[in-house]
């Protein structure tokens, strides 16, 4: 088949179709070398095609393709490997070596085991922060509820009849026995000393 009368049939095919013969010639494990003289493409460019078109392939359809490729690579690795540990053949034995890494290398690939980890790193001015908006919009919701301004404080009922000043975290008696008692705060009940 000429050249031209390769690009003549691949004029007539759309992009969609031209990815889909990039991705049916790789399944029946063609390099892409190979793909791109059949398609009248660069190694290259029949490499961007088959990536693009793995991009738009449901998940469903990646997946089996991926598991094709780790049996593919298994059975790579496993021929390689007798020839690897075959000590009369020396030379072919350290290229069957390389050849597993290669292939290792794929796997690795293929399955994401170097991709790097993303970390997010949060510093305590972030979380002070965040804390700080989530108590602004709490005090606005509460605001909102009771319709009172939610930068003043306001009383909040307690068991046992005591009120809770908001603002200050503390109850109105505890304020005053610590008021009449020389700021000594005891969590416990009051009893002689």
């Amino acid at each position: 088949m000429s050249r031209s009368s390769v690009s003549g049939d691949l004029a007539a095919l759309t992009a969609a179709e031209r990815r889909a013969k990039v991705v049916a010639f790789r399944r029946q494990r063609l390099s892409f070398a190979e793909i791109g003289r059949r398609l009248g493409v660069s190694p290259q460019r029949a490499h961007q095609l088959y990536t693009r078109a793995l991009a738009e392939v449901p998940a469903r359809h990646v997946d089996e393709h991926r598991a094709e490729e780790l049996i593919l690579i298994d059975d790579a690795i496993a021929d390689l490997l007798d020839i690897a540990h075959d000590h009369t053949r020396p030379r072919p034995a350290v290229d069957a070596w390389n050849a597993i890494r290669g292939w290792a290398e794929r796997k690795a690939r293929l399955l994401g085991l170097d991709a790097p980890t993303r970390m997010q790193v949060i510093t305590m001015d972030a979380i002070d922060a965040e804390i700080a908006r989530l108590n602004a919009e709490l005090a606005a919701d509460d605001a909102a509820e009771i319709g009172s301004d939610p930068m003043e404080p306001r009383q909040i009922e307690q068991p046992h009849g005591e009120q809770r000043n908001s603002a200050a975290g503390s109850t109105l008696g505890e304020r005053r026995n610590s008021a009449t008692q020389g700021e000594h705060h005891d969590d416990a009940p009051d009893r002689e000393r």
